[in-house]
């Protein structure tokens, strides 16, 4: 069981900074690993679960957008909580930290003392280590009588009554649709609305989830950890239609796992669902990638519901992070409609109570044979990856917006990738850092806007003679006018090439301060 920020905060060497929570709730958010860094660009190196570490240097001299930025991108990265050491880079935390990390959920820190990280690194390593110890040791009672209930067939509702009693609060069984299979007697009732549970899965992957109605202590998950495992042994040996996976998100699961590839088998498995597919019918198929602190199994009623309000009857299961939806659509040259589509089943989710936290809705190319659906799933998933890889925060993508950057990323040498963004971008890049500059910037916002100058200064925000100083400037330091047909080419894929190589969008990287 992984220690929880509040448990990190009473480590000796974090105690000594004098840490202040300034916003987020250090009791519920868990932390995976303590990390430091000065990188403004961290939050692709995260991999989840971080308390990271900063003096705030790499941050030192932005703008308040960019301050925000930096902030997203780390809770889109699923960071865990954000601690700055005041006194260096900053003498107050900046406002738009705090303001985005409460809207996003982060823990944010200040440390009023200066003590090495590197301290705090040690004691967290070594915290992580008696945990495991301790707990290896204190768990074997609790799975000890969990698998004796599950051996001697006493069923589901002593299961869940025992697991009540050892994690002392009121324990439900939901199935991946969020419906309540089961519950157990009420025990240590807990008025508050904090939860915490573990995942069920069978072997074809998730079947359920179970809740426990009390604030998440590392007693009460290791508990749900082994209570889950237990109850999918006891489902096992007497499966119940209620407690088994949905025949809708069975349907996602093979789909996914690449089992489902026959247009007949799929067609059979689409029709026992309740979902027949008349032939012909464009079919259109979405992920719909949640925030990392909401399950998908438990957004799949909402995500359904939203669609279904758009496409009519849609199948929808969970995948991962993300809830893969199959509706029917329209053609493949439909781009509009199914743009609009997206965006109002977002808007839907984004309304709905409580809200899933949904970051992207990526479109695949819709299909009209069945046969192509498992395709279609897969590239609808990587569509979301490829905007998290390209550091984008799009609501919406089709698979035509990233069309190019998917082929970059596929189909060329990361060394020959690299050498063509330095040909035709280098010039720009070094000027901008040596100079603070925001050449790169403004050719991105100008190759998007289809080389408007007026748009461009807009989206901008500059006047038009600043635009124009600035593109005089980029075109004598690339040698060629941009809006000549060959160069303009040559700049869009150039871009995009370089969004694939770093990670990171042109429009959020830092120039100069303003």
């Amino acid at each position: 069981m992984l220690p929880t920020v509040a448990e990190v905060l009473e480590l000796p060497a974090v105690r000594a900074a004098a840490p202040e929570v300034l916003a987020g709730d250090p009791h519920a958010a868990v932390v995976r690993w303590v990390h430091s860094s000065e990188v403004y660009e961290m939050a692709g190196l995260l991999a989840g679960g971080e308390l990271l570490l900063t003096t705030g240097l790499g941050l030192h001299g932005r703008s308040a957008q960019q301050v925000t930025d930096y902030a997203e991108q780390l809770a889109d990265a699923g960071c865990t909580a954000l601690a700055l050491e005041v006194g260096r880079s900053f003498a107050a935390v900046p406002a738009e930290l705090v303001e985005t990390a409460r809207r996003r959920g982060m823990v944010l820190l200040a440390l009023r003392e200066v003590v090495p990280f590197v301290r705090m690194v040690e004691d967290f390593h070594e915290l992580l280590l008696r945990r495991k110890l301790s707990w290896r040791r204190a768990g074997e009672p609790v799975w000890q009588e969990l698998l004796g209930l599950v051996v001697s067939g006493q069923g589901l509702a002593a299961l869940l009554h025992a697991t009540s009693r050892l994690a002392d609060c009121p324990v439900e069984l939901l199935d991946v649709d969020g419906r309540v299979v089961e519950r157990s007697s009420p025990h240590g009732l807990d008025d508050s609305a904090e939860r915490c549970g573990a995942e069920v899965r069978g072997p074809h992957g998730p079947v359920g989830r179970l809740v426990l109605h009390g604030r998440a202590t590392p007693r009460r998950s290791g508990v749900a950890e082994r209570a889950a495992v237990a109850v999918a042994l006891e489902l096992g040996r007497h499966p119940d239609p209620g407690s088994r996976p949905s025949l809708a998100q069975a349907v996602v699961t093979d789909l996914v796992a690449g089992v489902l590839v026959s247009a007949g088998d799929l067609r059979d498995r689409l029709a026992a669902a309740g979902w027949p597919h008349p032939a012909g019918t464009p079919l259109l198929v979405a992920a719909v990638e949640l925030d990392r602190r909401t399950p998908a199994s438990e957004a799949v009623p909402a995500v359904r519901e939203a669609a279904e309000a758009v496409l009519g009857r849609c199948l929808a299961g969970a995948a991962g992070s993300s809830v893969v939806v199959l509706g029917r659509g329209w053609p493949r040259s439909a781009q509009r409609r199914q743009r609009e589509a997206a965006e109002r089943m977002r808007a839907l989710l984004c309304a709905g109570t409580p809200d899933p936290a949904v970051r992207t809705v990526a479109v695949a190319d819709p299909v009209a044979d069945l046969a192509a659906v498992p395709d279609a799933v897969a590239e609808a998933r990587e569509l979301v990856a490829m905007t998290r890889r390209i550091g984008g925060r799009h609501p919406v993508v089709l698979a035509q917006d990233l069309a190019v950057h998917r082929l970059l990323a596929g189909s060329v040498d990361g060394a020959a990738l690299a050498a063509f963004v330095t040909a035709q971008l280098g010039p720009l890049l070094d000027h901008d850092a040596a100079h603070g500059t925001d050449l790169l910037r403004t050719l991105d916002a100008h190759v998007a806007t289809g080389m408007s100058k007026t748009r461009t200064a807009e989206v901008l925000g500059i006047r038009r003679q600043t635009l124009y100083a600035r593109l005089t400037r980029i075109e004598r330091l690339l040698g060629a006018p941009v809006d000549e047909p060959g160069q303009r080419t040559r700049l869009g894929t150039a871009l995009s090439a370089w969004r694939v190589r770093t990670g990171l969008d042109p429009q959020t990287v830092p120039g100069r301060p303003h």
